[in-house]
């Protein structure tokens, strides 16, 4: 079987990808196409009736002229005055010169409908030649050479081609307000757009405003209530996890004062590290909820800020280079928990940490090398999931609880970036974090 053949998709390829562009299109298409008609009817069809009605008439003149010519007792300096008047033609008549070559000067569009005009009037030998000012005819009478002249304009005006001239021009002049209209409509759409791309990386008091067309305007109001709806429901599962884990510490605390006043046993301690492990887990709900809390982005020098965050990591070798004037706008608080989780990690199974800031194009690229025992290429996308762990003996959060890396990613996806894991050269977890510069 043969594939299917689809042009559509073909074009598709080479149709611009925003509305602009495909609007644009949309308007030079029949614009194009008038003129391609235009132009055919006018030149084509309107222009070759035109040439071939006034190569008629202008042959018919210079035919009576030459049958006036050749009456017996006829005066050519009174018929040079007369086709002067009365035909706008110059004449010159020669007894002793003949014609020495008939037909046409050369091959030319203008030549052809008069030298068939000519034939089809004169019974006698003559000959066309055009400047571009004058038309010379010469005819071969009895009584010698007769040349008649008249202005080029007769057979052909130059002003013909500005009515093609004017058409474009007025079709460019028409386009170009229409493209200004167009822009004008497009641009709410664009500014709907960056607005939702600017809420979902979490700046929620970007300033947006619903205007264009009525449906455009329908858009934006719908795009305004629904962020005000993804806030509220936000703003109360945040507030109901952050209220339940907060009521959750008294009974916590009095269990740890109750397990205290137990005698020393087997079953006590395992109480105790229970108790600890729900105090941890309590504590690490009411992280999660705050990690959300709305904050205002602040431009921030990366490289001695980041050195500033790892300054309180003591028991890992930590090691810091890169570009030291590579600004990022962010949520700096909420992208400090972000950082701080990562080298806590490293901190607790890795001794040594190399970061390393760079900016590629218009990307921020921070990248965590550590020599730990890494993460299982298999187990790379669990570990994001909230509270998911490898196992009970290596915890990959700041609190134990597998809150760690997926805070880490919550905090980069806000910010309109991308965290991946892969192996790192020094043997251990390479965590590459990549920040758009120009989208914040």
């Amino acid at each position: 079987m043969f594939p299917a053949f689809r042009p559509f998709r073909i074009l598709k390829r080479f149709m611009p990808q925003n509305l602009f562009g495909r609007t644009i299109i949309i308007l030079m298409t029949p614009l194009i196409l008038l003129q391609v008609i235009l132009g055919y009817i006018f030149f084509e069809r309107h222009t070759e009736t035109v040439l071939r009605t006034l190569s008629e008439n202008i042959a018919g003149d210079v035919a009576l002229v030459m049958i006036l010519h050749e009456t017996p007792g006829a005066s050519f300096e009174n018929l040079k005055v007369l086709a002067k008047e009365y035909l706008s033609l110059d004449l010159e008549f020669n007894a002793s010169k003949t014609l020495d070559r008939t037909g046409q000067y050369r091959e030319n569009w203008l030549y052809i409908p008069l030298t068939t005009a000519l034939d089809d009037k004169l019974q006698a030998p003559h000959y066309v030649r055009m400047t571009p000012e004058l038309i010379y005819i010469s005819v071969q009478t009895k009584k010698g050479l007769l040349t008649a002249s008249l202005p080029r304009k007769r057979l052909f005006s130059r002003t013909t081609p500005l009515v093609l001239i004017w058409t474009t021009v007025s079709a460019m002049l028409l386009f170009g307000v229409a493209s200004i209209f167009m822009r004008n409509q497009i641009r709410p759409i664009r500014r709907l757009a960056e607005a939702a791309e600017r809420f979902g990386k979490g700046d929620e008091l970007v300033p947006f405003k619903a205007e264009g067309a009525v449906e455009v305007r329908k858009a934006g109001y719908a795009f305004l209530r629904m962020r005000e709806r993804l806030k509220r429901l936000l703003h109360e599962r945040i507030e109901m996890l952050a209220g339940v884990s907060h009521d959750l510490r008294t009974p916590i605390t009095r269990l740890k004062l109750s397990v205290v006043m137990l005698p020393d046993s087997p079953q006590k301690q395992q109480i105790e590290a229970d108790t600890t492990m729900l105090h941890h887990m309590v504590e690490g709900f009411l992280s999660y909820a705050r990690g959300t809390t709305d904050e205002e982005k602040q431009d921030v020098l990366l490289l001695p800020w980041v050195q500033e965050i790892t300054k309180q990591h003591q028991r890992i070798a930590i090691k810091i280079h890169g570009d030291d004037e590579l600004h990022l706008k962010i949520k700096k608080t909420f992208f400090n928990r972000c950082l701080t989780n990562l080298v806590v990690n490293s901190d607790k199974y890795a001794n040594n940490l190399l970061i390393d800031i760079k900016r590629l194009g218009n990307t921020a690229v921070i990248t965590l090398d550590d020599d730990g025992p890494g993460i299982p290429i298999n187990e790379r996308e669990h570990v994001f999931k909230p509270f998911y762990r490898l196992d009970q003996a290596r915890n990959l959060d700041t609190i134990g609880v597998g809150l760690g890396l997926s805070v880490a990613r919550d905090v980069v996806l806000t910010h309109g970036g991308q965290i991946d894991l892969a192996t790192s050269p020094m043997g251990g977890l390479r965590v590459q974090i990549r920040m758009p510069l120009d989208a914040l």
